[in-house]
């Protein structure tokens, strides 16, 4: 008869949540270094108690840890070795590790050592070991197969994370082994990670134990009843009645844990909203690209990252951001994210912005405060982002206004006081008289030449107007065309193309080309064509620009060019 086991999966790398943080910063800062590490599978251990040592270097090599440094006190019971290798978009990584499985008799703080592979040195690991005798007591028996559940606490505020803990222990094998999950009425429960398995003496007989646990969040206050779980399988049967020949024969076993009641507390009168009972809560930010300095019309990314120890990524709020002057901010979608350890679920929530400045000058963004319950004191605290000030320099300049000429004061000048002769004087008059007459004929001819202007230059004049205006009409078509396909990308890049043939030629960006606009709707309509451009759900953002807001967008800028001196634009459809 084929026999079946519980599944037991390799257990994760956890990590805490200094190390995420650790983590974060490392990854948005986009820097990357081989590392060496070594984790211990659970935390949670008693003396003669088998777990497991696991160290793990990045990248390649031959090199083998040196084991010698672990202490006599722990005993190696066994040493695997594993690597793995993968290769995304051509680029090649490596992750070699050895689980070296350890147990000790010692009790009280122990402390793993550094570790070296090579160059490279593992950080030292304290373990606290308690007595055996303080975690199990079978009243002098040795069972086959025993259940037990626990929690780790008596009482909990709603909402509030519990750690719910099945432990099994096996000295025979067993066959189609089954294991109920629990449940709790008006809560959420979540199994955490996968099992794990060590090796436990008790009364000199060695057993197998798995361990499984669960977040279980109530949703009310009042009494809160854990459902007991039950284990079903077959184990073999020895005795002489029922052993055959042919069959190893089997017997079924059943047993089951005790039911546990937990005390759930109301939300504290004095606790602020929103409601966030955990264990710690940390807030980050990172800025992409990292600077003091910003540019009017130059966006950059704001990530903000909230990690909460002792709740679900879903129970995290947005965090709430003050309307800063000068500071356009267009969220992205947010995204949340879990990490188990040893105390529990660690939620984490980031939220990231395009923020784009719209005035020159220095700009404070004020402190960010997130209020929250403090499970383990049993107090509110508040998290805190610390402000940061930008210094906002100008963009780049769209038009350069003609600069201002000093001229000398006009005043009296003492040579003006000495007598003319009457010959100069007649000589200056009959001078500007002439350039006078001169300055009359000239303005007769323009006048002229506006009523009538010769075939030949007006061909002349057209085929030059010809290359500027058939440009300005096919950006034009284009950008009729992205809006009708809501285009997002190429509505911007047809829109910038047709201002810059207007003469536009350093506006690279819509929101520098809004600072251009002086229309409140037409504003409005290139800020959120801007926003949706940095938006993560660009696919779904409608464009709310529409053809006649083009035609505005073009008289503009147009007239703009016009009243600052500038040539004359030819139209878009000459007629």
């Amino acid at each position: 008869m084929q026999s079946m086991r519980l599944t037991l999966k390799r257990p994760k790398i956890k990590l805490s949540m200094i190390k995420f943080l650790a983590l974060f910063l490392l990854l948005v800062s986009n820097t990357v270094s081989a590392k060496l590490t070594q984790t211990i599978d659970r935390t949670d251990i008693s003396a003669g108690e088998t777990f497991v040592l696991d160290i793990q270097i990045d990248g390649e090599t031959n090199v083998q840890p040196d084991l010698s440094l672990i202490p006599s006190s722990f005993t190696i019971v066994s040493n695997s070795q594993y690597q793995h290798t993968q290769i995304v978009n051509g680029s090649r990584s490596a992750i070699k590790g050895w689980k070296i499985k350890l147990k000790t008799l010692q009790t009280g703080k122990v402390t793993i050592p550094s570790i070296t592979v090579g160059n490279e040195s593992t950080k030292p690991i304290v373990l606290t070991i308690k007595d055996s005798s303080d975690q199990l007591d079978l009243n002098g028996q040795s069972k086959a197969i025993f259940l037990e559940a626990e929690v780790d606490q008596e009482d909990a505020y709603v909402q509030q994370q519990i750690i719910y803990t099945i432990s099994l222990y096996r000295s025979v094998n067993t066959h189609y082994a089954s294991l109920t999950e629990p449940t709790a009425e008006n809560s959420i429960v979540e199994k955490l990670g996968d099992d794990v398995q060590f090796e436990k003496m008790i009364n000199n007989r060695r057993y197998i134990v798995t361990k499984r646990k669960y977040a279980i969040f109530p949703q009310q206050s009042g009494n809160l009843l854990i459902s007991p779980v039950s284990f079903t399988a077959d184990v073999n049967d020895n005795s002489q009645r029922r052993r055959s020949v042919f069959l190893n024969s089997t017997r079924p076993v059943s047993i089951t844990t005790k039911p546990i009641n937990l005390a759930v507390k109301p939300k504290p009168a004095s606790a602020s909203n929103p409601w966030l009972p955990a264990q710690n809560v940390i807030l980050a930010d990172k800025w992409t690209p990292t600077t003091n300095e910003l540019k009017v019309g130059e966006p950059v990314t704001w990530t903000l990252l909230m990690t909460v120890q002792g709740l679900s990524e879903s129970q995290l709020p947005e965090l709430s951001l003050p309307t800063i002057d000068g500071l356009q901010l267009y969220p992205d979608t947010p995204q949340k994210e879990r990490q188990i350890d040893g105390k529990g679920i660690m939620g984490q929530r980031i939220e990231k912005y395009a923020v784009i400045p719209s005035k020159e000058g220095t700009i404070t963004i004020p402190e960010i405060k997130l209020n929250w319950w403090d499970t383990v004191n049993n107090v509110q605290k508040t998290a805190i982002l610390p402000s940061k000030t930008f210094n906002v320099l100008a963009g780049e300049a769209i038009t350069k206004e003609p600069q201002p000429v000093d001229l000398p004061p006009i005043g009296v000048d003492s040579d003006l006081t000495t007598p003319v002769n009457d010959k100069a004087l007649k000589q200056w008059q009959m001078i500007s008289a002439g350039l006078l007459a001169l300055w009359l004929l000239t303005l007769i001819a323009y006048f002229n030449k506006k009523s009538g202007v010769p075939k030949n230059s007006a061909k002349t004049k057209k085929a030059q107007d010809k290359i500027v205006g058939e440009s300005q009409k096919e950006n034009l078509r284009l950008a009729r065309k992205a809006i009708n396909n809501g285009d997002l990308v190429e509505l911007e890049k047809t829109i910038i193309n047709l201002v810059k043939s207007l003469g536009y030629s350093n506006i690279h960006s819509i929101g520098s080309l809004s600072n251009q606009v002086s229309n409140q709707e037409l504003i409005d309509k290139l800020n959120s064509l801007e926003a949706g451009l940095y938006s993560a759900t660009q696919k779904n953002h409608s464009i709310v620009l529409e053809n006649k807001d083009l035609d505005l967008l073009i008289n503009e800028i147009s007239g703009q060019r016009s009243s600052k001196g500038s040539e004359s634009i030819p139209p878009l459809y000459p007629r």
